[in-house]
């Protein structure tokens, strides 16, 4: 478990690879059946499909919970709450399939909805291509978060990384070039809000 604190809380943690196998399997079978949510959403690609609706019939959606309690416990001890316990749900999920050249502008996902917290998980990851001569310009596929203290904070994606962060916080994910044709960048992101009883932070 990694936390990056830059005035406000990423953590990053791990899902087990047979929750991850089970996720894509299920978004596999179902994916010609789930609606767009591309209309809410930043990201400059085709395939963005809400996953709410046979999420929690899953293995990791009691492995997501976890997380999320832990995350809150992180928020409590570092003086972000003025409750030790709140009770959340997740208000929309998806997956985002990324083609070669899509890409996710810099963005925050609070808006209007009144989100609390945010995340990403990878759920597949192809072999990107670096043909820059320089390192220090090879960013391709990956997921940078934008720290309010100017610092960039670049995270390589691996399959079955799942970050939680505030819904303010900004972030982006750079396009990518791959050695396989029509291979795919996988990642699941929900919102996460505030029970209406619980809604004093």
């Amino acid at each position: 478990m990694k936390t990056i604190v830059d005035g406000q809380i990423i953590k990053k943690y791990q899902v087990p690879i047979d929750m991850i196998d089970e996720l894509n399997k299920e978004y596999e079978k179902n994916k010609r059946s789930l609606h767009s949510d591309s209309k809410h959403l930043a990201g400059r690609l085709d395939t963005e499909l809400s996953i709410l609706g046979f999420l929690p019939k899953l293995k990791i959606f009691n492995k997501i919970n976890f997380f999320i309690q832990d995350y809150m416990m992180s928020l409590n001890n570092f003086g972000l709450l003025s409750k030790p316990q709140i009770k959340t749900h997740i208000k929309s999920c998806w997956i985002n399939d990324m083609k070669e050249g899509e890409y996710n502008p810099v963005h925050t996902h609070n808006g209007p909805t009144n989100v609390g917290w945010s995340c990403v998980l990878f759920l597949k990851i192809p072999e990107f291509i670096n043909d820059s001569k320089h390192k220090h310009k090879f960013h391709d596929g990956q997921l940078l978060f934008l720290g309010v203290d100017r610092k960039l904070y670049w995270q390589t994606p691996k399959v079955g990384d799942f970050y939680l962060f505030q819904a303010n916080q900004q972030h982006t994910v750079y396009p990518f070039k791959t050695k396989t044709k029509g291979a795919i960048r996988r990642s699941m992101s929900f919102n996460l809000v505030i029970n209406e009883v619980d809604k004093e932070l």
